[in-house]
């Protein structure tokens, strides 16, 4: 499933379209993973969320300028 939907956040990224409605589609796809886990998963993903919070802090400097 989240295969789809990040076919299709790119897709929306290439045809550059709202960053509302991309925000919103990542949102409810981190969402769906975050639903597959348990307060006890172990996964070694902490590159991963560090490059998410990265891209994060990114997009929230350029909103703030």
């Amino acid at each position: 499933m989240y295969e789809q939907n990040i076919k299709l956040i790119r897709d929306l990224i290439s045809r550059r379209e709202s960053a509302y409605g991309i925000l919103s589609f990542m949102e409810d796809t981190i969402s769906s993973i975050r639903a597959d886990l348990s307060p006890d998963t172990q996964l070694d993903s902490y590159p991963e969320l560090e490059k998410m919070a990265d891209a994060l802090e990114e997009l929230s400097g350029k909103l703030h300028t």
